[in-house]
């Protein structure tokens, strides 16, 4: 999903903004995990964001309180490094939370250069892979679309060979009018849906995937079509 062959970096004063980037992170990653800075051990979960305020649960029972903190958060086009304070422990439903302020100053280090669009025709849009021994596809719903890559949905859990770095080459990619592509993709990462859909219940996996060594005329078209795409599903609303 993301093309990091450049990034651009650039320091932030805005809690407003922090406060949205981690909103949309949460929102695309579903379940995101927040690491320390400087320490691999130190991880949470973000639970959700309250205004100006963060509610995040340590992933380890032993994490000590520690009033001010700095952390890392990877969305699916960038990465930013930020800080909380004034953290205190509060119980939900018997869990121990962290509940802080957000420091409005923080680094965003942008990741990818390719536009990434939300596709709303997850029925019609789709990635075929056929598995040895297997006679029908393993048939996964398009999300998110970008000449890096695509957001999946698949029904139930994907079959165990769809794990993180599995290559698969010369996928049928059917994105309906327009066109179908033979491409090789890899998966980037395997998530439960935490809430669902209303209207497709029977999504509960997301899968990301890269495309691998697309020609140049390819990526021209891909690229052609993310911004058809953007301007079909997102500038209508």
């Amino acid at each position: 999903m993301m093309n990091s062959d450049s990034e651009s970096s650039s320091l932030r004063e805005d809690k407003f903004e922090l406060a949205s980037i981690l909103r949309t992170f949460h929102k695309q990653q579903q379940s995101l995990a927040l690491t320390a800075f400087d320490n691999d051990v130190e991880n949470f979960k973000l639970i959700r964001v309250e205004g100006s305020r963060l509610r995040i649960a340590p992933l380890h029972d032993n994490a000590v309180l520690t009033p001010q903190l700095m952390l890392i958060a990877e969305g699916s086009e960038a990465k930013i490094i930020f800080s909380i304070t004034n953290a205190v422990i509060v119980e939900q439903q018997g869990q121990q939370q962290w509940l802080a302020e957000l420091v409005p100053t923080f680094s965003y280090i942008q990741r990818r250069l390719n536009l990434r669009v939300p596709v709303p025709l997850r029925e019609k849009f789709s990635i075929g892979i056929h598995l040895p021994g297997h006679v029908q596809l393993q048939r996964f719903y398009v999300d998110n679309f970008s000449t890096g890559g695509v957001g999946l949905f698949s029904r139930g859990l994907p079959n165990p060979a769809f794990k993180k770095g599995a290559v698969f080459k010369k996928v049928d990619l059917d994105l309906g009018e327009y066109g179908e592509y033979k491409v090789n993709v890899e998966v980037i990462s395997l998530i439960p849906v935490d809430e669902p859909s209303a209207d497709y219940p029977e999504f509960t996996h997301r899968l990301s995937m890269r495309f691998l060594n697309l020609s140049l005329i390819t990526q021209r078209t891909f690229n052609k079509i993310a911004y058809t795409f953007e301007v079909n599903f997102n500038r209508r609303r």
